[in-house]
């Protein structure tokens, strides 16, 4: 009989063999609805960051940049705008974006700093090295794009985000996860014996799924964080950790009353 709830390993995993060798003997299938319960929590305040972030950017920096811009038409490869003059598209400090002038008087990229040049028919892109890419505008019926479906473009992704943002995550990264899983159960199985024993895959899936239950947390922090550490770095680490973690739990199970037996 199990002696622990599904929100238990969320913070026993980090200290307790005592949910390690409940999970190994009772659980079943039950760690993978758990799984979507630790990652349905810890997306939720990254989900809140992110949300916060494009919502910000669309209020408050979108309205800056598209009120720059003229009213654009594309017709048959051809470029024309609203505007008499070229349109040159700045940051906040005043560092020059872009360039579109379909009245000829930018020819090429040597006549601007901006990495980006669009004329009457071509589009020129500043890459590495002052190396300069020159793509012919795409041809086709005639299309416009105005102000009004800037913003409404910039509304429609603040929508998108607050809304899918957060199952897409959730389904991502389940799959991620598990397959992480399965995949630590299977390194685990060649480091049992040194333990004393052996266990069943499926024993040892269900411990890799708790035992990563503190790199998950921790990654989490980390991602918060404003000065993150590199991935170099942080990646290996977290799979040291949950493996750290495996072992430790194969251990405990291993060890418990030996008239107790794992769950198969």
């Amino acid at each position: 009989m199990r002696r622990f709830s599904i929100l238990h390993p969320l913070w026993m995993a980090f200290y307790d063999g005592a949910i390690y060798e409940d999970v190994a003997r009772h659980w079943r299938n039950r760690t993978f609805l758990y799984l979507l319960l630790l990652l349905a929590l810890t997306w939720i305040p990254a989900t809140i960051q992110i949300q916060n972030q494009v919502d910000e950017w669309v209020s408050r920096e979108a309205p800056f940049y598209i009120d720059q811009l003229p009213d654009l038409s594309l017709s048959d490869g051809e470029l024309s705008t609203s505007s008499a003059m070229p349109t040159i598209l700045r940051d906040r400090d005043g560092t020059v974006l872009a360039v579109i002038d379909p009245t000829g008087r930018y020819a090429s990229l040597d006549d601007t700093e901006a990495p980006l040049l669009v004329t009457r028919t071509q589009i020129f892109i500043r890459g590495e090295g002052d190396q300069v890419d020159v793509s012919p505008l795409p041809e086709g019926p005639p299309e416009t794009l105005t102000r009004e479906d800037l913003y409404v473009i910039a509304d429609w992704t603040r929508t998108l985000v607050n809304t899918l943002l957060f199952p897409i995550l959730l389904v991502l990264s389940y799959a991620y996860r598990t397959l992480q899983s399965l995949l630590y159960a299977y390194v685990a199985s060649f480091f049992t014996a040194s333990n004393g024993g052996s266990l069943p895959y499926r024993t040892l899936l269900n411990l890799a799924i708790i035992a990563i239950t503190p790199a998950v947390v921790l990654d989490t922090v980390h991602m918060l964080m404003e000065s993150p550490l590199p991935d170099w770095f942080w990646w290996p680490a977290c799979v040291l950790l949950s493996l750290g973690y495996l072992r430790f739990g194969i251990r405990v199970t291993l060890t418990a009353d030996s008239q107790v037996p794992a769950q198969v």
